[in-house]
Order: structure tokens, then sequence, then C-alpha cells
């Protein structure tokens, strides 16, 4: 759902989108950091294979403007720098931010969404039962508890302590959203499913400040799409195979499952 949502915003053929995601994942391997060197380049010559797709597509639409959202990302000049994106800026842009930040991390969120759920029947009863009280609170603790996004890079503005240690500015560190967001100072019983829960988008799955994310609003709307649609359709979830075969990929930066396997009985319609 998700990658076919952003494709049909960026103008891709929908007949191209299983190749899309083939080129998302291979960006998503890339920067887990826990690559050998073969597995990268080949996610590399994926990447490049991307790239030779939506090359055509960028020059065309410089020729002939349209009313899309590619061709406002293309033709936009950019405030301070005088120009638009580039055509190495454009296919960074694509890849991270708008196919994998677009669609990998949503995706995922759902399928977390799903497995939570399995693993807390009273809540899925409580959803069922209520989801005008309660869908909107399970998405942002689905949020907060299995954050797409655990961590991203960032580099220090000025001189900064933190707990003794002092770091100097212009530092490359490693912001664990993941970690903030079961922090007990923050959260009361972090570790535990609550549709009760008190100010409940109060965490850190987006970013925050300058660097919340453009994306969240439509991630939400995905979110609640899908979540209504579970339970318009299906009665009962259940694991399709023992809870602790369920394994994640190896990365450093953001958390998905390898896969799901799940069994469930429809609604009588």
């Amino acid at each position: 759902l998700p990658l076919l949502i952003i494709g049909r915003q960026m103008g891709a053929n929908p007949d191209d989108i299983w190749r899309i995601k083939e080129w998302t994942e291979a960006f998503f391997h890339r920067i887990s950091l826990m690559q050998s060197e073969e597995e990268e380049l080949e996610s590399v010559r994926k990447e490049i294979e991307a790239q030779h797709y939506f090359q055509p597509v960028f020059d065309k639409l410089r020729q002939n403007p349209n009313d899309s959202l590619l061709s406002t990302l293309v033709n936009t000049v950019i405030e301070g720098w005088g120009r638009p994106l580039s055509d190495n800026e454009l296919h960074a842009e694509m890849m991270a931010d708008t196919f994998v930040g677009g669609s990998e991390t949503t995706t995922n969120a759902i399928s977390a969404g799903v497995k939570l759920l399995i693993e807390n029947p009273l809540v899925w009863a409580q959803l069922k039962n209520d989801p005008d009280r309660y869908l909107k609170v399970f998405i942002e603790e689905v949020l907060r508890l299995e954050s797409p996004v655990q961590s991203l890079m960032r580099a220090t503005a000025t001189d900064v302590e933190l707990s003794g240690v002092r770091i100097p500015a212009g530092s490359l560190i490693n912001v664990r959203f993941g970690a903030a967001n079961r922090d007990e100072r923050r959260f009361e019983n972090p570790e535990q499913l609550d549709l009760e829960r008190r100010q409940p988008g109060g965490h850190m799955a987006f970013g925050s400040g300058k660097h919340h994310c453009l994306g969240a609003p439509l991630a939400r709307r995905e979110l609640h799409w899908s979540f209504t649609a579970l339970i318009d359709r299906i009665d009962s979830l259940a694991f399709a195979t023992a809870e602790s075969d369920i394994t994640y990929h190896p990365h450093y930066l953001l958390r998905a499952m390898k896969s799901l396997p799940i069994t469930f009985t429809a609604k009588k319609r």
C-alpha cells in the first residue's frame, strides 16, 4: 500500500512497482551497515538500475513540467541555493527520502502493528469494539514501541556534555529514537501497549524540530487506512509459525521483520 501510494504520487508506472520495490530494498539493505562487500556491490548495481529508470523521467519533466509532485521536486528552485536539485541530488532524494522513507518505513510499521495485535489479544478486542476511540492511540503506540526508524546520524552544532561525556561541536553522533521512545522518565510503563495512554503522540518516531519527518501526516493516514481495513475485514489473527521464528533484518538504523507469517479468519459478510 505505501509503495503504491508514493509511486503514484511520483509518477511511476504501476507495472513497475515491483521493480521499484527491489530498488528500495537494495537501498534499505545497503544503509544497514551490515552487508558484505559482495552484497553491497549488488545493492549498488540495483540502485544504478533505478537511476537509469528515473533519469529520463527527470529530463522529460524539465522540458515539460506538469502538476505532479515529482515535477515540483525536479523544477523547484531551492530557497538560498538559487537552483533546483541536481541529478545526483534528485536520485538520492528519490531513493532515501521518497521511496525508502515514504514506503519501506510505513510498510514496516503496518507489519509491526499486526504483530502487536496478535501479541495483545485484549488490545485487538478493544480496537475492534471501538475503533473510533482507540485507533488513533493504537497507531501512536505502534510508532512508539516499534519505531521504523530506530536512529539517524546527526552532527553536534555546539560543544555538549551528555552523562559526563564531552562531545565536541561537529561530532558525528547516532541519535537513538527507539531508546527515547521507551524512556521510563517520559512514558509510564514504557514497554506496555496502552490504549489509554495520555499524550500518545509525544514520541520521537518522526524526529523533532526542523528534522521532523515531512511524511509523518501521510504515514499516519496510511496506517489509519490499513488498520481500518483490517478491523473491517478480519475477525481473528494468529501467527502461522512460532513467534520465536520471527526474525529481523540486521540494521543499524531501521527496524524491519524479514517476514511475518500469519493466519486469519475473515469476517462473515
